[in-house]
Protein backbone atom coordinates (compact mmCIF):
# COMPACT_ATOMS: atom_id res chain seq x y z
CA UNK A 1 0.00 0.00 0.00
CA UNK A 2 3.31 2.56 1.00
CA UNK A 3 4.31 1.73 -2.96
CA UNK A 4 0.76 2.47 -4.28
CA UNK A 5 0.39 5.40 -2.66
CA UNK A 6 3.63 6.63 -3.76
CA UNK A 7 2.63 5.95 -7.23
CA UNK A 8 -0.39 7.61 -6.40
CA UNK A 9 1.17 10.93 -5.23
CA UNK A 10 3.70 11.00 -8.59
CA UNK A 11 0.43 10.70 -10.58
CA UNK A 12 -1.61 13.56 -8.47
CA UNK A 13 1.84 15.69 -9.19
CA UNK A 14 -0.05 15.80 -12.90
CA UNK A 15 -3.31 16.57 -12.30
CA UNK A 16 -5.54 19.18 -12.47
CA UNK A 17 -2.50 22.38 -12.91
CA UNK A 18 -0.75 20.37 -15.22
CA UNK A 19 -3.48 18.86 -17.44
CA UNK A 20 -5.31 22.13 -18.78
CA UNK A 21 -2.83 23.28 -21.62
CA UNK A 22 -3.33 20.90 -24.35
CA UNK A 23 -6.63 19.17 -23.63
CA UNK A 24 -7.05 18.66 -27.73
CA UNK A 25 -4.16 16.63 -27.78
CA UNK A 26 -4.88 14.77 -24.57
CA UNK A 27 -5.94 11.03 -25.59
CA UNK A 28 -6.15 11.79 -29.44
CA UNK A 29 -5.51 9.21 -31.75
CA UNK A 30 -1.99 8.07 -32.65
CA UNK A 31 -3.18 6.56 -35.66
CA UNK A 32 -2.39 8.36 -39.57
CA UNK A 33 -6.18 8.87 -40.02
CA UNK A 34 -7.01 12.44 -41.24
CA UNK A 35 -9.92 14.05 -39.17
CA UNK A 36 -11.92 13.58 -42.37
CA UNK A 37 -11.82 9.44 -41.85
CA UNK A 38 -12.35 10.02 -38.47
CA UNK A 39 -15.69 11.64 -38.47
CA UNK A 40 -16.75 8.63 -40.50
CA UNK A 41 -19.15 6.54 -38.96
CA UNK A 42 -18.62 9.18 -36.32
CA UNK A 43 -15.42 7.20 -34.80
CA UNK A 44 -13.84 10.55 -33.49
CA UNK A 45 -16.79 10.20 -30.93
CA UNK A 46 -17.01 7.21 -30.08
CA UNK A 47 -13.85 6.81 -27.84
CA UNK A 48 -14.32 9.93 -25.76
CA UNK A 49 -17.59 8.63 -25.06
CA UNK A 50 -16.17 5.03 -24.42
CA UNK A 51 -14.26 6.17 -21.85
CA UNK A 52 -16.23 8.51 -20.67
CA UNK A 53 -18.67 5.55 -19.81
CA UNK A 54 -15.79 3.56 -18.77
CA UNK A 55 -13.95 6.02 -16.35
CA UNK A 56 -16.96 6.11 -13.86
CA UNK A 57 -15.50 3.39 -12.18
CA UNK A 58 -12.39 2.51 -11.92
CA UNK A 59 -12.27 -1.52 -13.09
CA UNK A 60 -10.15 -4.43 -11.69
CA UNK A 61 -7.52 -3.60 -14.86
CA UNK A 62 -6.63 -0.34 -12.81
CA UNK A 63 -6.64 -2.74 -9.60
CA UNK A 64 -6.23 -0.56 -6.69
CA UNK A 65 -7.25 3.15 -7.41
CA UNK A 66 -10.75 2.21 -7.34
CA UNK A 67 -9.88 0.66 -4.09
CA UNK A 68 -9.17 3.24 -2.07
CA UNK A 69 -11.81 5.57 -4.42
CA UNK A 70 -14.67 4.38 -3.32
CA UNK A 71 -14.28 1.26 -1.24
CA UNK A 72 -12.16 2.92 1.14
CA UNK A 73 -13.92 6.09 1.67
CA UNK A 74 -17.92 6.07 0.64
CA UNK A 75 -18.66 2.58 0.80
CA UNK A 76 -17.50 2.69 4.34
CA UNK A 77 -19.09 6.06 4.99
CA UNK A 78 -22.42 4.97 3.85
CA UNK A 79 -22.70 1.89 6.27
CA UNK A 80 -22.42 -0.60 3.74
CA UNK A 81 -18.80 -1.75 4.10
CA UNK A 82 -15.87 -1.85 6.39
CA UNK A 83 -12.53 -2.99 6.02
CA UNK A 84 -10.97 -6.03 7.64
CA UNK A 85 -7.53 -4.50 6.53
CA UNK A 86 -5.06 -2.52 9.40
CA UNK A 87 -4.15 -0.33 6.94
CA UNK A 88 -1.42 1.60 8.62
CA UNK A 89 -2.03 -0.10 12.06
CA UNK A 90 -5.69 0.95 12.09
CA UNK A 91 -5.28 4.84 11.01
CA UNK A 92 -6.93 5.17 8.21
CA UNK A 93 -10.56 6.40 7.11
CA UNK A 94 -12.61 3.83 8.87
CA UNK A 95 -10.91 5.34 12.00
CA UNK A 96 -11.25 8.89 10.28
CA UNK A 97 -7.62 9.33 10.16
CA UNK A 98 -8.45 10.81 6.78
CA UNK A 99 -5.62 9.67 4.16
CA UNK A 100 -4.44 12.10 1.47
CA UNK A 101 -3.44 9.17 -0.47
CA UNK A 102 -6.52 7.56 -0.45
CA UNK A 103 -8.92 10.51 -0.65
CA UNK A 104 -7.05 11.85 -3.51
CA UNK A 105 -8.27 9.49 -5.87
CA UNK A 106 -11.63 10.89 -6.34
CA UNK A 107 -10.36 13.96 -7.46
CA UNK A 108 -7.66 12.66 -10.12
CA UNK A 109 -9.61 10.14 -11.32
CA UNK A 110 -12.50 12.69 -13.02
CA UNK A 111 -10.07 15.78 -13.62
CA UNK A 112 -7.44 13.25 -15.61
CA UNK A 113 -10.64 11.46 -17.17
CA UNK A 114 -14.16 12.75 -17.21
CA UNK A 115 -13.65 16.70 -17.55
CA UNK A 116 -10.78 16.03 -20.27
CA UNK A 117 -12.64 13.79 -22.20
CA UNK A 118 -16.25 16.20 -21.74
CA UNK A 119 -13.91 19.12 -23.02
CA UNK A 120 -12.77 17.85 -25.83
CA UNK A 121 -16.17 16.32 -27.01
CA UNK A 122 -17.58 19.40 -26.45
CA UNK A 123 -15.13 21.03 -28.98
CA UNK A 124 -15.59 18.19 -31.76
CA UNK A 125 -19.26 18.44 -31.43
CA UNK A 126 -21.17 21.54 -29.70
CA UNK A 127 -22.04 23.09 -32.68
CA UNK A 128 -21.93 19.80 -35.40
CA UNK A 129 -23.73 17.33 -33.78
CA UNK A 130 -25.48 17.94 -30.81
CA UNK A 131 -26.66 15.01 -29.91
CA UNK A 132 -23.09 13.62 -28.60
CA UNK A 133 -22.71 17.23 -27.02
CA UNK A 134 -26.22 16.33 -24.91
CA UNK A 135 -24.68 12.49 -24.28
CA UNK A 136 -21.13 13.76 -23.46
CA UNK A 137 -23.35 16.43 -20.90
CA UNK A 138 -25.40 13.68 -19.36
CA UNK A 139 -21.79 11.53 -18.19
CA UNK A 140 -20.32 14.66 -17.07
CA UNK A 141 -22.74 15.70 -14.63
CA UNK A 142 -23.32 11.97 -13.33
CA UNK A 143 -19.13 11.78 -12.98
CA UNK A 144 -18.82 15.31 -11.43
CA UNK A 145 -21.94 15.21 -8.77
CA UNK A 146 -20.31 12.07 -7.39
CA UNK A 147 -17.01 14.54 -7.37
CA UNK A 148 -18.47 17.86 -5.44
CA UNK A 149 -20.39 15.52 -3.10
CA UNK A 150 -16.96 14.02 -1.37
CA UNK A 151 -15.50 17.78 -1.50
CA UNK A 152 -17.91 20.56 -1.76
CA UNK A 153 -16.06 23.71 -3.96
CA UNK A 154 -14.72 22.23 -7.04
CA UNK A 155 -13.25 23.13 -10.29
CA UNK A 156 -15.88 22.94 -12.70
CA UNK A 157 -17.35 26.14 -14.83
CA UNK A 158 -13.70 27.39 -15.27
CA UNK A 159 -12.22 23.88 -16.39
CA UNK A 160 -9.63 24.55 -19.67
CA UNK A 161 -9.77 28.46 -19.14
CA UNK A 162 -7.76 29.88 -22.20
CA UNK A 163 -5.58 31.69 -19.12
CA UNK A 164 -4.87 28.72 -17.57
CA UNK A 165 -6.29 29.37 -14.31
CA UNK A 166 -8.76 26.55 -12.32
CA UNK A 167 -11.22 28.72 -10.06
CA UNK A 168 -13.21 26.91 -7.71
CA UNK A 169 -16.96 27.34 -8.08
CA UNK A 170 -19.43 27.06 -4.67
CA UNK A 171 -21.08 23.67 -4.50
CA UNK A 172 -24.25 26.31 -5.53
CA UNK A 173 -22.95 27.19 -8.24
CA UNK A 174 -22.10 23.51 -9.64
CA UNK A 175 -24.92 22.17 -9.22
CA UNK A 176 -26.99 25.17 -10.74
CA UNK A 177 -24.70 24.66 -13.49
CA UNK A 178 -25.38 20.61 -13.56
CA UNK A 179 -29.42 21.53 -13.34
CA UNK A 180 -28.66 23.83 -16.21
CA UNK A 181 -26.67 21.20 -18.42
CA UNK A 182 -29.14 18.50 -17.77
CA UNK A 183 -31.99 20.74 -19.57
CA UNK A 184 -30.16 21.53 -22.49
CA UNK A 185 -29.64 17.80 -23.06
CA UNK A 186 -32.96 16.67 -22.63
CA UNK A 187 -34.17 19.55 -25.06
CA UNK A 188 -31.59 18.52 -27.26
CA UNK A 189 -32.31 14.64 -27.67
CA UNK A 190 -36.21 15.12 -27.22
CA UNK A 191 -35.80 17.43 -30.45
CA UNK A 192 -33.98 14.80 -32.00
CA UNK A 193 -36.32 11.90 -30.79
CA UNK A 194 -39.41 14.20 -32.17
CA UNK A 195 -37.22 14.19 -35.29
CA UNK A 196 -37.48 10.41 -35.83
CA UNK A 197 -33.82 9.77 -34.29
CA UNK A 198 -33.88 7.05 -31.80
CA UNK A 199 -30.39 6.04 -31.30
CA UNK A 200 -27.30 7.53 -31.21
CA UNK A 201 -26.01 5.57 -33.93
CA UNK A 202 -27.32 4.40 -37.38
CA UNK A 203 -25.83 1.10 -36.38
CA UNK A 204 -28.71 -1.12 -34.24
CA UNK A 205 -25.45 -3.38 -32.91
CA UNK A 206 -22.59 -0.32 -32.61
CA UNK A 207 -21.33 -1.39 -29.25
CA UNK A 208 -20.38 2.49 -27.84
CA UNK A 209 -22.44 2.49 -25.35
CA UNK A 210 -21.25 0.13 -22.83
CA UNK A 211 -24.43 0.35 -20.87
CA UNK A 212 -27.69 -1.36 -21.01
CA UNK A 213 -28.76 1.59 -22.81
CA UNK A 214 -27.35 0.68 -25.37
CA UNK A 215 -27.43 4.06 -27.52
CA UNK A 216 -31.21 4.36 -27.32
CA UNK A 217 -31.89 8.20 -26.88
CA UNK A 218 -34.74 7.92 -24.88
CA UNK A 219 -33.13 5.95 -22.11
CA UNK A 220 -30.46 8.59 -22.05
CA UNK A 221 -33.46 11.06 -21.76
CA UNK A 222 -34.74 8.85 -18.31
CA UNK A 223 -31.40 8.73 -17.34
CA UNK A 224 -31.04 12.09 -17.49
CA UNK A 225 -34.10 13.15 -16.21
CA UNK A 226 -33.50 10.79 -12.82
CA UNK A 227 -30.36 12.15 -12.44
CA UNK A 228 -31.95 15.82 -12.24
CA UNK A 229 -34.47 14.32 -9.76
CA UNK A 230 -31.90 12.63 -7.59
CA UNK A 231 -30.20 16.32 -7.55
CA UNK A 232 -32.97 18.09 -6.99
CA UNK A 233 -33.65 16.37 -3.97
CA UNK A 234 -29.89 16.72 -2.81
CA UNK A 235 -30.80 20.68 -2.51
CA UNK A 236 -34.03 20.06 -1.02
CA UNK A 237 -33.51 21.30 2.51
CA UNK A 238 -31.45 24.18 1.86
CA UNK A 239 -33.15 25.67 -1.42
CA UNK A 240 -36.66 24.00 -1.52
CA UNK A 241 -38.08 25.93 -4.09
CA UNK A 242 -35.42 25.43 -6.66
CA UNK A 243 -35.79 21.73 -5.97
CA UNK A 244 -39.37 21.63 -5.94
CA UNK A 245 -38.95 22.92 -9.66
CA UNK A 246 -36.10 20.96 -10.93
CA UNK A 247 -37.82 18.02 -9.43
CA UNK A 248 -41.10 18.28 -10.76
CA UNK A 249 -39.82 19.38 -14.20
CA UNK A 250 -37.62 15.80 -13.82
CA UNK A 251 -41.12 13.98 -14.18
CA UNK A 252 -42.07 15.56 -17.88
CA UNK A 253 -42.11 14.41 -21.16
CA UNK A 254 -40.32 10.72 -20.84
CA UNK A 255 -39.95 11.10 -17.20
CA UNK A 256 -37.35 8.93 -15.29
CA UNK A 257 -36.22 5.55 -14.99
CA UNK A 258 -39.25 3.74 -13.04
CA UNK A 259 -39.04 -0.09 -14.64
CA UNK A 260 -36.10 -2.40 -13.89
CA UNK A 261 -36.13 -2.55 -17.90
CA UNK A 262 -34.88 0.80 -17.88
CA UNK A 263 -32.43 0.35 -15.21
CA UNK A 264 -29.21 2.35 -16.12
CA UNK A 265 -26.22 -0.54 -15.69
CA UNK A 266 -22.72 -0.30 -16.67
CA UNK A 267 -22.07 -3.88 -18.19
CA UNK A 268 -18.75 -4.75 -16.74
CA UNK A 269 -17.27 -6.92 -13.78
CA UNK A 270 -17.65 -4.78 -10.54
CA UNK A 271 -14.29 -4.62 -8.87
CA UNK A 272 -15.90 -4.94 -5.70
CA UNK A 273 -16.04 -8.41 -6.44
CA UNK A 274 -12.36 -9.13 -6.53
CA UNK A 275 -11.51 -6.11 -3.51
CA UNK A 276 -13.74 -8.36 -1.22
CA UNK A 277 -13.18 -11.42 -2.80
CA UNK A 278 -9.33 -12.36 -3.69
CA UNK A 279 -7.86 -8.89 -1.82
CA UNK A 280 -9.71 -9.26 1.35
CA UNK A 281 -10.24 -5.38 2.08
CA UNK A 282 -13.79 -4.90 2.50
CA UNK A 283 -16.03 -6.65 3.72
CA UNK A 284 -19.97 -5.95 4.78
CA UNK A 285 -20.40 -3.45 7.31
CA UNK A 286 -21.98 -3.35 10.50
CA UNK A 287 -24.86 -1.05 10.10
CA UNK A 288 -26.34 -2.92 6.87
CA UNK A 289 -26.12 -6.12 8.44
CA UNK A 290 -28.01 -4.91 11.42
CA UNK A 291 -30.79 -3.38 9.80
CA UNK A 292 -31.08 -6.46 7.57
CA UNK A 293 -30.42 -8.68 9.76
CA UNK A 294 -33.34 -7.80 12.14
CA UNK A 295 -36.12 -7.23 8.89
CA UNK A 296 -34.96 -10.98 8.00
CA UNK A 297 -34.33 -9.21 4.72
CA UNK A 298 -34.71 -11.86 1.87
CA UNK A 299 -32.21 -9.19 -0.33
CA UNK A 300 -29.44 -10.30 1.93
CA UNK A 301 -27.96 -13.11 -0.18
CA UNK A 302 -27.80 -11.19 -3.10
CA UNK A 303 -25.77 -8.79 -1.37
CA UNK A 304 -23.69 -10.98 1.09
CA UNK A 305 -22.36 -14.30 1.14
CA UNK A 306 -23.07 -16.17 4.21
CA UNK A 307 -20.04 -16.46 7.12
CA UNK A 308 -19.63 -19.75 8.57
CA UNK A 309 -21.83 -19.83 10.85
CA UNK A 310 -24.84 -19.41 8.11
CA UNK A 311 -25.32 -15.57 9.11
CA UNK A 312 -24.71 -12.41 7.71
CA UNK A 313 -21.75 -10.90 9.64
CA UNK A 314 -20.60 -7.30 8.93
CA UNK A 315 -17.64 -5.38 10.55
CA UNK A 316 -18.04 -2.03 12.23
CA UNK A 317 -16.55 1.06 11.29
CA UNK A 318 -13.46 1.97 13.08
CA UNK A 319 -12.56 -1.45 14.31
CA UNK A 320 -9.72 -2.43 15.56
CA UNK A 321 -9.07 -4.85 12.78
CA UNK A 322 -5.98 -7.52 12.79
CA UNK A 323 -5.02 -10.69 10.62
CA UNK A 324 -7.58 -12.66 12.19
CA UNK A 325 -10.22 -10.54 10.32
CA UNK A 326 -8.34 -10.68 6.88
CA UNK A 327 -6.57 -14.01 7.06
CA UNK A 328 -6.77 -16.85 10.53
CA UNK A 329 -10.34 -16.24 10.93
CA UNK A 330 -11.99 -14.39 8.05
CA UNK A 331 -14.62 -16.78 7.42
CA UNK A 332 -16.70 -15.41 10.49
CA UNK A 333 -17.54 -12.22 8.58
CA UNK A 334 -19.61 -11.94 5.33
CA UNK A 335 -17.91 -10.83 1.85
CA UNK A 336 -19.75 -9.03 -1.24
CA UNK A 337 -21.53 -11.37 -2.65
CA UNK A 338 -23.82 -12.38 -6.10
CA UNK A 339 -24.92 -8.32 -6.61
CA UNK A 340 -21.13 -8.07 -7.84
CA UNK A 341 -20.90 -10.96 -9.79
CA UNK A 342 -23.16 -10.42 -12.57
CA UNK A 343 -21.15 -8.44 -14.99
CA UNK A 344 -22.87 -4.95 -14.07
CA UNK A 345 -22.54 -2.08 -12.47
CA UNK A 346 -25.08 -0.18 -11.37
CA UNK A 347 -25.31 3.86 -11.93
CA UNK A 348 -29.39 4.23 -12.05
CA UNK A 349 -32.04 1.72 -11.00
CA UNK A 350 -35.67 2.00 -11.06
CA UNK A 351 -36.36 1.49 -6.76
CA UNK A 352 -34.27 5.34 -6.69
CA UNK A 353 -37.07 6.84 -8.44
CA UNK A 354 -39.81 5.08 -7.03
CA UNK A 355 -38.27 6.37 -3.55
CA UNK A 356 -37.14 9.99 -4.89
CA UNK A 357 -40.57 10.21 -5.61
CA UNK A 358 -42.35 9.29 -2.05
CA UNK A 359 -39.72 12.00 -0.60
CA UNK A 360 -41.20 14.44 -3.01
CA UNK A 361 -45.06 13.82 -2.14
CA UNK A 362 -43.93 13.77 2.10
CA UNK A 363 -42.88 17.18 0.67
CA UNK A 364 -45.67 18.83 -1.16
CA UNK A 365 -44.25 17.84 -4.91
CA UNK A 366 -46.27 17.07 -7.92
CA UNK A 367 -44.98 13.24 -8.38
CA UNK A 368 -48.10 11.42 -9.32
CA UNK A 369 -48.76 9.66 -6.50
CA UNK A 370 -48.55 9.36 -2.44
CA UNK A 371 -45.74 8.83 0.08
CA UNK A 372 -46.82 5.43 0.85
CA UNK A 373 -47.67 4.49 -3.10
CA UNK A 374 -43.89 5.26 -3.82
CA UNK A 375 -42.38 4.15 -0.93
CA UNK A 376 -44.20 1.05 -1.27
CA UNK A 377 -43.60 0.33 -4.91
CA UNK A 378 -39.45 1.34 -4.65
CA UNK A 379 -39.37 -1.65 -2.27
CA UNK A 380 -41.42 -3.90 -4.57
CA UNK A 381 -39.14 -2.69 -7.57
CA UNK A 382 -36.01 -3.61 -5.72
CA UNK A 383 -37.51 -6.87 -4.66
CA UNK A 384 -37.94 -7.61 -8.20
CA UNK A 385 -35.11 -6.26 -9.54
CA UNK A 386 -33.03 -8.81 -7.59
CA UNK A 387 -35.45 -11.62 -8.91
CA UNK A 388 -36.34 -12.04 -4.58
CA UNK A 389 -39.58 -13.11 -3.32
CA UNK A 390 -41.11 -12.36 0.05
CA UNK A 391 -42.02 -8.85 -0.40
CA UNK A 392 -45.47 -8.96 0.38
CA UNK A 393 -44.98 -9.86 3.28
CA UNK A 394 -41.98 -7.35 4.15
CA UNK A 395 -44.05 -5.05 3.56
CA UNK A 396 -46.45 -6.10 6.34
CA UNK A 397 -44.28 -6.61 8.86
CA UNK A 398 -44.79 -3.69 11.62
CA UNK A 399 -43.42 -5.71 14.33
CA UNK A 400 -39.26 -6.41 13.05
CA UNK A 401 -36.36 -3.68 13.87
CA UNK A 402 -33.03 -3.63 13.11
CA UNK A 403 -30.27 -6.06 15.53
CA UNK A 404 -28.57 -5.57 17.67
CA UNK A 405 -24.70 -5.65 16.21
CA UNK A 406 -21.89 -8.40 17.81
CA UNK A 407 -18.64 -8.89 16.46
CA UNK A 408 -17.39 -12.43 17.01
CA UNK A 409 -13.77 -11.43 17.43
CA UNK A 410 -14.08 -8.59 19.79
CA UNK A 411 -16.86 -7.55 22.25
CA UNK A 412 -15.93 -4.07 22.17
CA UNK A 413 -17.01 -3.34 19.13
CA UNK A 414 -20.75 -4.50 20.16
CA UNK A 415 -23.22 -1.80 20.02
CA UNK A 416 -27.28 -2.06 20.78
CA UNK A 417 -29.31 -1.15 17.28
CA UNK A 418 -29.78 2.09 16.02
CA UNK A 419 -32.60 3.21 13.31
CA UNK A 420 -35.40 2.06 15.42
CA UNK A 421 -38.28 1.58 12.97
CA UNK A 422 -40.05 -0.88 11.27
CA UNK A 423 -41.20 -1.65 7.18
CA UNK A 424 -44.18 -1.68 7.30
CA UNK A 425 -45.52 1.87 6.30
CA UNK A 426 -47.85 4.14 8.53
CA UNK A 427 -49.49 7.80 8.33
CA UNK A 428 -50.11 7.64 11.84
CA UNK A 429 -46.74 8.50 12.48
CA UNK A 430 -44.80 11.84 12.22
CA UNK A 431 -42.92 13.32 8.30
CA UNK A 432 -39.40 12.55 10.26
CA UNK A 433 -40.20 9.24 11.14
CA UNK A 434 -41.52 8.41 7.73
CA UNK A 435 -38.64 10.09 6.29
CA UNK A 436 -36.71 7.95 7.83
CA UNK A 437 -38.31 4.77 6.41
CA UNK A 438 -38.44 6.27 2.89
CA UNK A 439 -34.61 6.47 3.28
CA UNK A 440 -33.62 3.50 5.19
CA UNK A 441 -35.17 1.38 1.75
CA UNK A 442 -33.95 3.66 -0.09
CA UNK A 443 -30.22 2.92 1.18
CA UNK A 444 -30.80 -0.67 1.15
CA UNK A 445 -32.25 -0.57 -2.34
CA UNK A 446 -29.24 1.63 -3.23
CA UNK A 447 -26.43 -0.67 -2.46
CA UNK A 448 -23.46 -1.07 -3.24
CA UNK A 449 -23.46 2.58 -4.47
CA UNK A 450 -21.60 3.76 -1.59
CA UNK A 451 -21.35 7.23 -2.72
CA UNK A 452 -25.22 8.12 -3.35
CA UNK A 453 -25.85 6.57 0.29
CA UNK A 454 -23.15 8.40 2.05
CA UNK A 455 -24.95 11.46 0.41
CA UNK A 456 -28.22 10.91 1.46
CA UNK A 457 -26.82 9.82 5.23
CA UNK A 458 -25.61 13.08 5.34
CA UNK A 459 -28.58 14.96 3.91
CA UNK A 460 -31.16 13.06 5.86
CA UNK A 461 -29.84 11.64 9.21
CA UNK A 462 -31.13 8.52 8.19
CA UNK A 463 -30.42 5.86 8.34
CA UNK A 464 -29.22 5.94 11.95
CA UNK A 465 -25.70 4.48 11.35
CA UNK A 466 -23.14 3.27 14.18
CA UNK A 467 -20.66 6.02 14.84
CA UNK A 468 -16.75 4.59 14.24
CA UNK A 469 -15.59 2.64 17.67
CA UNK A 470 -12.67 4.82 17.34
CA UNK A 471 -12.15 8.22 15.93
CA UNK A 472 -8.45 8.94 15.04
CA UNK A 473 -9.12 12.22 13.68
CA UNK A 474 -7.54 14.44 16.13
CA UNK A 475 -10.91 16.23 16.84
CA UNK A 476 -11.53 16.92 13.21
CA UNK A 477 -14.08 15.22 12.62
CA UNK A 478 -16.02 15.82 16.27
CA UNK A 479 -16.17 12.58 18.15
CA UNK A 480 -20.52 12.26 18.29
CA UNK A 481 -20.49 13.41 14.75
CA UNK A 482 -20.02 11.58 11.32
CA UNK A 483 -17.65 12.32 8.50
CA UNK A 484 -18.97 15.33 6.06
CA UNK A 485 -16.52 15.14 3.71
CA UNK A 486 -12.90 14.28 2.31
CA UNK A 487 -10.48 16.58 2.49
CA UNK A 488 -9.40 18.78 -0.66
CA UNK A 489 -6.59 17.44 -2.71
CA UNK A 490 -3.18 18.35 -0.91
CA UNK A 491 -1.10 18.40 -4.50
CA UNK A 492 -4.10 21.46 -4.91
CA UNK A 493 -2.34 23.94 -1.94
CA UNK A 494 0.84 23.74 -4.42
CA UNK A 495 -0.27 23.29 -8.04
CA UNK A 496 -3.23 25.67 -7.71
CA UNK A 497 -3.04 27.93 -4.83
CA UNK A 498 -4.98 30.37 -5.64
CA UNK A 499 -7.72 28.03 -6.73
CA UNK A 500 -7.35 26.34 -3.44
CA UNK A 501 -7.42 29.50 -1.68
CA UNK A 502 -10.85 30.01 -3.37
CA UNK A 503 -12.29 27.12 -2.64
CA UNK A 504 -11.60 27.43 0.68
CA UNK A 505 -13.31 30.52 1.52
CA UNK A 506 -16.42 28.89 -0.48
CA UNK A 507 -16.04 25.85 1.71
CA UNK A 508 -16.87 28.25 4.54
CA UNK A 509 -14.91 25.84 7.10
CA UNK A 510 -11.49 24.52 7.85
CA UNK A 511 -10.21 21.81 5.34
CA UNK A 512 -11.60 18.76 7.05
CA UNK A 513 -13.43 15.75 7.51
CA UNK A 514 -15.74 17.79 10.03
CA UNK A 515 -16.89 20.42 7.70
CA UNK A 516 -20.42 19.76 6.46
CA UNK A 517 -21.12 20.81 2.41
CA UNK A 518 -23.70 23.15 1.29
CA UNK A 519 -26.21 21.39 0.90
CA UNK A 520 -25.92 19.47 4.30
CA UNK A 521 -28.16 21.80 6.41
CA UNK A 522 -28.64 19.26 9.38
CA UNK A 523 -32.66 19.85 9.19
CA UNK A 524 -35.10 18.44 6.84
CA UNK A 525 -37.71 20.37 5.62
CA UNK A 526 -41.39 19.28 4.51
Amino acid sequence: MKNKLLILGTFISLSLGSCTGDFENINTSDSNFSNAQLEQDFNHVKGPIKKMERSMYILVADDWQGDIQFNLSADIFSGYMATQHDFAGNSNNSTYALTDGWNQAEWVQKYQNEMVYAYNLEKLTKDKYPQFYAWSLILKVYAMHKTTDYYGPIVYSGFGNPDGSTPYDSQQAVYNQFFAELKTATDILNAKVASGTTTFFPDANDKTDGTTAKGSIVKWIKFANSLRLRLAMRISNIDPAKAKTEGEAALTGYGVISSNDDNMLYLADHPVATFSGPWADIAAGGAITSIMNGYNDPRRAMFFKTAKNGTFQGIRMGSLVNDEYRFSKADQFSIIGPIVENGMIPWFCAAESHFLKSEGALKGWNVGGTAQSFYESGITTSFAQLSTSGVAAYLSDDVSMPANFSDPLNAANNIAAQNLVTVKWSDAVSNEVKLQKIITQKWIAGFPDGQEAWADTRRTGYPKLFLPVNNYSAGKIPVGTFVKRLNFPVNEKTSNPMGYAKGLQLLGGPDTGGTKLWWDTGINKF
